[in-house]
């Protein structure tokens, strides 16, 4: 075997801006026969040995990426943990052994550094250019690459083939598509000749050396008219490519390729008269759709998702998940919306100190069967300490007797015990589900012996002390512990806010935005508000905080005199990446931020650590550039300000964006111990259910092993919250409180769907 590495790694770009990125470097073992095979069939990865690094940082560690055809999987691990990092070195090959003929996409929708929306779609090589004048159908159309190029050899052969009776005319048709072949070739050749070395390296330069030969001649040919070839057969090779690119036009189905993308887009949340405007007024959020569109237009043999549900709504996710349950291609997914999740996955990809393991079901059967898995062993490992405790005290009794008598028959019985003991101590199952049994008799408590007949730990290669594993615990992160402080009891009684039948509508726009809404905040209470983006549920907090100055145009809003309010949105975050703020420290941000918008506020730096502190922010994180933070402690920056002092009223909208799935629980945790009243505006459905539903934050799916529901509640310290009232914002100005809950929303965005046609 030898190990095969990839060049020093190329520095990346984000497409069409110029920003440097860090270099990774991806190596994994490969054998002769990937060497030789790398163009191949399967439409599968299976690499042992796989190191991912970035820097000094080392991602993976010896670890068996393994991804199945057809297969869709979910990636979960903590942020940081490198598994966007992953994704893109699958994308960019740059792990040695990923087959030549294998069709990858990633959809990445995190955001530039400078806030700004790419021109490009996911697939677009930097510097590929477009038409401005493009419609938004138009250009998610045109970023399929095979079918755009089909089509455009089709034109010119067909062209050729019925416009002209010169076989000049055919032939330079036909060697201008070889041209263009060749000169795709070519391109891949250069990339290849930039990742491999070693005699992978050499053999890809000598690739490269042909490619470029080719292209020379092909120009060279098509400059002089000199073909090489006889008439005859120009006429016959033009014709047998002009059948196989009508089969591939056939193949891609692409007669239906505009009503397939309007079909989708609409699913992802575009209305219909969005879908002929100019692809360049749309916002960066809508552009990550028309990428997100355009790789579910071309179906890849793997497809990569990197936090696909980012600026989708309720419905556009519920379409999403419904619509990847029928892509046939490898599908893997990093999400932070747990329900999204659960519903596409049917393998679970762990990424965990450096290493992938895998599990077949989705993360909440994981975890499920990891929590009991982790229950079992403790039970039985304090069982059988017991056990060991008891024998020993025998075993010595033993020993003192026969020292006592001289009896040189019970020193060896006792010494036979011992040496058992040690032998068959651990595991009372074996890795292939046999058990051991352990039998008792009057002398002995414990000699473990084996029902059925087994060799030394023959579950395991390789040597090993005793015939049975050990119960080795599995040692768990460290858990996230995220404290909201609680307000003081309001001085005077009363409703926090009130809404009486209150319309509302932007100047010089007809529509209503809101119509005849009535609602009301009580201290504690639990409100949180659904719908589809644009129904105006931002619009509706900003008129019962009075935050933007919106009046109603018509009802009452009272708000209580002593109110204090902290409102969390996504501009909370956005401020934290300009570049004005990008060499200043947590701290010292908390202070100026807090002090700027509250004069009266007496905070000093021991107050702000401290609050800082509560959310994991803690010791040198605190002082190091907020251009270092990860985006999830940018959003626990964001929320410790807004939570200082404690509000009455905690607005959070979109506050799970850019947490990991164990910050969210954390999260759930810190705000079922809240007692001030709180106004969610999320997409998570889970996230809802349990802010708003008081749902486990880490749902169960039932008894398993006889765990009880007292057992259940240990690893999920959340109390029970308040519930609350969930409203459905939307559509035509409507707010309708629901009285199932999330449960009635989604047979609302059933009934949408069909409306829509997206069923």
């Amino acid at each position: 075997m030898s190990t095969a590495k990839s060049s020093d790694g190329k520095r990346k770009t984000v497409a069409g801006k110029g920003n440097t990125k860090p270099t990774i470097v991806a190596t994994s073992q490969t054998s002769r026969f990937h060497v030789d095979t790398l163009t191949t069939l399967s439409t599968e990865i299976d690499l042992q040995t796989v190191n991912i690094s970035i820097g000094q940082n080392d991602l993976l560690v010896d670890a068996h990426l393994r991804l199945k055809s057809g297969v869709h999987y979910a990636l979960i691990g903590q942020n940081g943990e490198g598994k966007s990092t992953l994704l893109k070195a699958i994308a960019d090959r740059l792990i040695p052994g990923i087959a030549d003929n294998l069709r990858l996409l990633l959809v990445s929708q995190v955001e530039d550094d400078d806030n700004t929306a790419s021109d490009l779609l996911a697939g677009e090589a930097e510097g590929t250019q477009f038409d401005t004048e493009l419609t938004v159908t138009q250009r998610v159309v045109k970023s399929d690459r095979r079918r755009e190029r089909a089509l455009v050899e089709q034109k010119l052969l067909q062209s050729a083939h019925d416009t002209s009776t010169n076989v000049n005319d055919i032939a330079h048709a036909l060697f201008t598509v070889k041209l263009q072949r060749a000169k795709d070739e070519l391109e891949e050749a250069q990339k290849i000749a930039l990742r491999r070395s070693g005699a992978r390296g050499s053999q890809a330069r000598k690739d490269l050396l042909k490619a470029e030969a080719a292209v020379a001649e092909l120009e060279q040919r098509l400059a002089n008219s000199d073909w090489g070839i006889p008439d005859s057969q120009i006429i016959l090779e033009a014709a047998e490519v002009l059948d196989n690119v009508q089969n591939q036009l056939d193949a891609l189905d692409a007669g239906t390729t505009e009503a397939r993308v309007r079909s989708i887009l609409l699913g992802l949340g575009f209305k219909k008269e969005q879908l002929d405007a100019k692809f360049i007024t749309l916002s960066g959020g809508w552009r990550s759709r028309c990428s997100l569109a355009n790789a579910l237009l071309q179906k890849p043999d793997i497809l990569m998702l990197d936090e696909p549900t980012n600026y989708l709504d309720i419905l556009s996710v519920s379409w999403l998940q419904k619509h990847l349950e029928t892509v046939p291609s490898t599908v893997v997914v990093i999400a932070h919306d747990r329900e999204f999740v659960d519903a596409i996955a049917q393998e679970t990809i762990i990424l965990r100190n450096k290493s992938l393991t895998y599990y077949d079901g989705n993360l909440t059967e994981y975890e499920q069967d990891m929590r009991v898995e982790r229950k079992g062993k403790i039970r039985m490992k304090e069982a059988l300490d017991k056990k060991r405790v008891a024998v020993e005290k025998t075993i010595e009794q033993g020993l003192r007797t026969a020292k006592a008598t001289g009896d040189m028959n019970r020193a060896k019985m006792a010494k036979s015990r011992q040496k058992k003991l040690d032998d068959r101590w651990g595991m009372e199952r074996s890795a292939k589900g046999g058990r051991w049994v352990p039998f008792y008799s009057f002398l002995v408590l414990i000699l473990t012996m084996c029902v059925a007949r087994f060799k030394l730990n023959r579950d395991n290669a390789g040597y090993h002390f005793t015939s049975r594993e050990e119960i080795e615990i599995e040692e768990l992160d460290k858990p996230i512990k995220l404290v909201i402080p609680s307000p003081e009891p309001l001085r005077f009684p009363g409703c926090l806010i009130s809404a009486s039948n209150i319309t509302f509508s932007y100047p010089r726009s007809a529509s209503k935005v809101l119509e005849d809404v009535t609602i009301t905040i009580h201290p504690g209470d639990r409100v949180g508000l659904v719908g589809k983006n644009g129904e105006g549920k931002s619009t509706l907090v900003k008129l019962l905080t009075g935050i933007g100055g919106l009046v109603p145009k018509k009802g009452s809003i009272e708000r209580h005199p002593r109110l204090r309010l902290g409102y969390f949105d996504q501009h909370s975050v956005e401020a934290l990446t300009s570049a004005g703020v990008a060499s200043t420290s947590a701290v010292r941000y908390f202070l100026d931020t807090l002090q700027s918008a509250s004069p009266s506020i007496d905070v000093d730096e021991s107050a702000a650590r401290a609050c800082l502190g509560s959310f994991g922010l803690h010791g040198r994180t605190a002082v190091t550039p907020i251009s270092t933070l990860s985006g999830g402690q940018k959003v626990r920056l964001a929320l410790a300000i807004v939570v200082y002092p404690a509000p009455n009223l905690l607005v959070l909208d979109e506050v799970t964006t850019h947490l990991d799935k164990d910050t969210i629980v954390a999260l759930i945790q810190a705000l079922r111990k809240y007692t001030g009243a709180v106004l969610l505006v999320s997409h998570d459905r889970h996230f809802v259910r349990c802010v708003i539903e008081s749902e486990h934050a880490v749902p169960r799916l039932g008894d398993s092993d006889g765990e009880s529901d007292e057992e259940s509640d240990e690893d999920d310290d959340t109390g029970q919250g308040r519930k609350g009232t969930v409203y459905a914002v939307g559509p035509k100005g409507r707010v309708k409180p629901l009285s199932g809950g999330m449960d009635d929303y989604a047979v609302v965005i059933e009934k949408q769907m069909r409306k829509l046609g997206l069923t």
